[in-house]
């Protein structure tokens, strides 16, 4: 195989790209929806309405993930698309918080199921020296997807007002379901890992696949970078168990305590950082155009790290993503000067973002493929648990009268914290 698939990278970054777009539109319509009188919305149940989409993620996550690597990555990916679109029109037509706040849950449901799965099958028809920066790329669809958030709320809310952001949310209903149907094969590599031969060949024929079956599958004693396409039916059978196997525990619970931070950190800055800037004393399409440059450094670290991971070693770029973060939150705590606030946010997008993109693939090279989608959505699911508490965290410190310097502050603990956890992470050879 020398090549992903164009038609699986493609859909899967359409598909990330709006995900990335509805996890980051709250955030950018959270300052109308604090101006709107007849809702009289508290800073804390904004916070709380935030918090509800990641809630949905964490029990997305939770059930695709594991589902992914039993009946399938194909009707996965499908059903998780159709959720987080038809939550994103809940969420055009709600007619008070309480109703937004529930539509939200219906998005991140889909949102949380759909990464794991996307994932897993980038990873899959990416060749091996490529595989980091394939699942880099597809993951930093969620940051392009973000910047566009931003974007539209600059050139959309005036005409359309914040209910068309949302009705944004629900293109990949039309334009991505109908081509999916036709396109996304199921995961040969899982089908082989259970079995299913006959299947997997199929498959290869049906949607002409660059793949080439081995042989006999081998079980991998323990899962790395160089034995990670083959596995046993009867661990196969098993995929959560498989994560505390022998050589894989420690990894396992090292990626859900730096999950938690860095979706602590995501979260928490996604939902508050226009409303943060602009409490610093800048206008609200300059606030806007900040979380914009937050995306963009989230992609530039994307591209840039993944590179640097196929040829050397993922963790160690992962925490110099976290590093980034670290130094744009105490900077901009700093109250730098106004030209120096642009090259801060967008480290802090390279440390938020784009460190969690890379450790996205680096989770996803270390698994097996009869476990990858176990394991990537457990480590998501359980980092939402961070994510929950990002966007409350932040509430309540604006409504206990924090300053927006304060507020960095709080937020640099967590990339301090997930530094000293990933210190802990397994190593991969490039």
């Amino acid at each position: 195989m020398t090549r992903t698939p164009a038609a699986i990278m493609s859909l899967s970054v359409a598909a990330l790209l709006f995900e990335g777009y509805d996890i980051n539109v709250y955030g950018a319509v959270v300052p109308y929806l604090l101006r709107r009188a007849d809702w009289q919305l508290t800073p804390q149940f904004a916070g709380l309405i935030g918090s509800a989409a990641v809630v949905g993620m964490l029990v997305g996550s939770l059930v695709a993930g594991p589902l992914t690597d039993l009946v399938g990555r194909r009707r996965v990916y499908l059903t998780t698309v159709v959720c987080f679109s038809a939550g994103s029109a809940l969420s055009a037509v709600a007619s008070s918080p309480e109703f937004l706040l529930v539509s939200r849950v219906v998005v991140g449901l889909g949102l949380g199921g759909f990464i794991p799965v996307s994932l897993a099958m980038v990873l899959e028809y990416s060749p091996a020296a490529r595989r980091t920066f394939a699942t880099a790329m597809a993951s930093a669809g969620i940051g392009v997807g973000g910047g566009l958030a931003a974007l539209a709320t600059i050139w959309v809310a005036p005409v359309a007002g914040y209910q068309g952001l949302f009705w944004l949310g629900v293109a990949p209903l039309v334009l991505i379901v109908p081509v999916a149907l036709l396109r996304v094969p199921e995961s040969v590599i899982l089908l082989v890992s259970l079995g299913r031969v006959d299947d997997a060949r199929a498959q290869i024929r049906r949607y002409r696949l660059p793949v080439e079956l081995p042989a006999e599958p081998a079980a991998p004693a323990v899962a790395t970078a160089d034995t990670a396409d083959t596995a046993d039916t009867a661990t196969a059978a098993r995929p959560l168990a498989s994560l505390f196997a022998p050589g894989q525990a420690r990894a396992t619970v090292v990626f859900w305590v730096t999950n938690i931070l860095s979706l602590l950190l995501i979260f928490g800055a996604l939902t508050w950082l226009p409303v943060l800037m602009i409490k610093a004393g800048y206008g609200i399409t300059n606030a806007l155009v900040f979380l914009a440059v937050f995306q963009a450094g989230a992609l530039t670290a994307s591209i840039l790290g993944s590179l640097v991971a196929d040829r050397r070693e993922p963790r160690t770029v992962v925490l110099a993503g976290f590093g980034c973060a670290v130094v744009g939150l105490a900077g901009l705590a700093a109250h730098p000067p106004t030209a120096l606030v642009y090259p801060l946010v967008m480290l802090m997008g390279a440390g938020a973002n784009g460190a969690q993109n890379l450790l996205l693939a680096y989770i996803a090279t270390f698994y097996p493929p009869h476990s990858r989608g176990s394991g990537l959505g457990l480590a998501v699911a359980l980092g939402r648990l961070g994510g929950i508490a990002g966007p409350v965290v932040g509430g309540l410190l604006l409504a206990g009268g924090a300053t927006a310097e304060q507020n960095f502050l709080v937020f640099a603990a967590a990339p301090l914290l997930a530094l000293a956890a990933l210190a802990f992470g397994p190593r991969i050879r490039a």
